[in-house]
């Protein structure tokens, strides 16, 4: 008999899912490598610049991997996972992460909120660290608040009140730590959460299995996504540690249990947008019904309809509380909700291509082993539980979801619409742990060697590389908002049509506090242009500025913007209003 017949199913299994990686990792390089470099469609931008080398690397990574695995006395290796102690294993592990968190926010992220997503939740927090659900607009700025903020806001009628258009609770967590001076603690705890909820989770999933427990924990802290996500004010941290925090009491299933658990689905619900945490536990009830647990099944699903009731018509019963009148009060209510997600659907080519783009980012910003392990859980379907089952439903009901409604993710460090579910992804790695050292349980030890290599390269070489390139792409307009603040001129005017993500650069204190002002160009009226260059002092900020920050230029507008700017361009010139802008990179 040949020494490849005496080869356990186990290893043969992962090297076949090796290289199976190993070739769809190339593939996507090799994709990334032929998209623009200079594409205005930052999905098609990241894929080439960010993610096609890093690709490439995992590629050669799975390639060697599975070359090595011919060789059993040189691949596995035997280190005592399971002899961790689990209390001081998930605090220490929950810890360091969380310093690491801290150090990037600062050092990589530049305390800086980048994207108009993450200035909104911090404009939020502002709002509710003061104490207030809503800021309001003195009456002179009302009829310039599109200008203000022109993207992520809630149309309020007659712009009495500022508030952005996401739902509360990831802002009113994030108020907490401004509270005490430090918002950026806010990432680090939650991720630290994180941790301990997954650990806790895959102990009770595997209690004789304490090593699957580890290895779920070192596939999640050795994810850039996670690490980096972590150190931003996105709201994905949130709703990873609202998904574990709520599977560990589920799955504790006692009464005090299911009650916090409620909470928990109450809060998640309320993070920034409804659908995803109630994706996330979907499959988990509908379980519920199908082992006849009716009570419980009932307890849940009035939960989860209270929830979203209450979170779909959370705008009106805060304009309400604020005394708006009823019919304004009643213009975001559930029929505005309605009204925002039937504008979002769509289904095109184009959607498919930027989810293929977003799945490929996805496998790109994880540890090494992540998804070859991933492969080998789905393979254990005589050892699979159901709660693997239930994270993969949600896993594709949330893709099916996004697909349609919005497969353009925007900014983002890897694909945050999974986020969520990062947790989820590491247990079910921990099943393909399971399945292949429990089928090679008669060998001479397990694939410990190549998990801690795979640990050690996402770490010491893959993490560095993602930081480089958050800071080479974060610091550009963290340095032109700084410059934008620092004007002494009383109007600042953001001419962005052509400055990449130019729209990102209008920010302002949420009560008007801030002196320059940052209004929008485009969304100016022309009387408003005029009045504004009667009454103050008023710099432009334009496609002549940007490059001096290290800001892209895009070459075409498009209609029917190209020709609105020409006008307001237009008139400024005839009006001889604009300065030069005196700001400096």
């Amino acid at each position: 008999m040949s020494v490849a017949e005496h080869k356990p199913d186990g290893q043969r299994e992962l090297r076949t899912v090796l290289w199976g990686f190993a070739w769809l990792s190339l593939v996507g390089a090799l994709a990334g490598a032929l998209l623009d470099r200079n594409s205005d469609l930052i999905t098609q931008y990241f894929m080439a610049v960010q993610d096609a080398p890093v690709l490439l690397f995992m590629g050669m990574f799975f390639v060697t991997a599975a070359w090595f695995a011919r060789n059993q006395s040189v691949y596995f290796l035997e280190i005592g996972l399971g002899r961790l102690n689990a209390v001081r294993f998930a605090w220490v592990i929950a810890i360091v992460v969380g310093c690491a968190i801290l150090m990037m926010r600062h050092l990589a992220y530049l305390d800086f909120a980048l994207s108009a997503d993450e200035f909104m939740a911090e404009s939020d927090a502002r709002i509710f660290a003061s104490g207030r659900f809503l800021a309001w607009v003195a009456p002179e700025w009302r009829d310039y608040v599109s200008a203000l903020q022109p993207i992520f806001r809630l149309s309020v009628p007659e712009n009495v009140f500022s508030i952005s258009s996401y739902l509360p609770v990831n802002a009113a967590l994030r108020a907490i730590f401004v509270v005490v001076g430090a918002p950026g603690l806010q990432g680090a705890v939650l991720a630290g959460a994180s941790v301990v909820a997954l650990y806790g989770v895959a102990r009770r999933i595997w209690p004789d299995r304490p090593d699957a427990a580890a290895v779920a924990v070192i596939i999640l802290v050795s994810s850039s996504q996670f690490l980096i996500t972590a150190a931003t004010p996105y709201a994905m941290t949130a709703h990873l540690a609202f998904n574990l925090v709520w599977l560990w009491l589920f799955l504790r299933d006692t009464p005090g249990s299911h009650l916090v658990a409620a909470a928990a689905a109450f809060a998640g619900c309320g993070l920034h947008q409804v659908a995803f945490h109630p994706l996330f536990a979907a499959p988990f009830v509908l379980f519920l019904f199908w082992d006849r647990r009716w009570k419980l099944a009932a307890f849940y699903s009035l939960v989860y309809a209270v929830s979203v009731c209450f979170w779909i018509s959370y705008w009106s019963i805060l304009l309400r509380m604020a005394e708006a009148p009823v019919q304004q009060a009643a213009e975001v209510g559930i029929a505005y909700f309605i009204q925002r997600t039937s504008a979002l659907v769509s289904l095109s080519p184009l959607g498919l291509w930027l989810m293929v783009l977003n799945l490929f980012r996805f496998l790109s910003w994880q540890n090494l082993l992540l998804f070859p392990l991933v492969g080998l859980g789905f393979l254990a379907s005589k050892s699979r539980n159901r709660t693997i089952t239930c994270l993969t439903l949600g896993m594709i009901a949330t893709l099916g979801l996004v697909l349609v409604i919005m497969p353009y993710q925007g900014l983002g460090w890897g694909y945050r619409y999974l986020h969520g579910f990062l947790g989820g992804l590491a247990l079910i790695a921990a099943q393909g742990w399971i399945n292949v050292s429990e089928r090679d349980a008669g060998t001479q030890g397990n694939p410990s060697l190549l998990l801690l290599s795979s640990f050690a390269i996402s770490i010491l070489v893959l993490l560095p590389w993602r930081v480089y390139q958050v800071h080479a792409f974060v610091s550009p307009y963290a340095a032109a908002v700084e410059a934008i603040e620092r004007s002494n001129a009383d109007v600042v005017v953001i001419d962005f049509l052509d400055i990449w993500l130019g729209p990102d650069l209008i920010r302002n204190d949420p009560f008007l506090r801030n002196s320059p002002k940052v209004l929008s160009l485009y969304h100016l009226q022309e009387s408003q242009l005029r009045d504004l260059c009667t009454n103050n002092d008023v710099a432009i900020f334009n496609s002549e500025d940007a490059p001096r920050f290290g800001l892209r230029i895009v070459a075409d507008m498009p209609e029917p913007f190209a020709s609105r700017m020409r006008r307001l361009r237009e008139l400024l010139r005839k009006l001889g209003c604009g300065r030069a802008f005196d700001g400096r990179s």
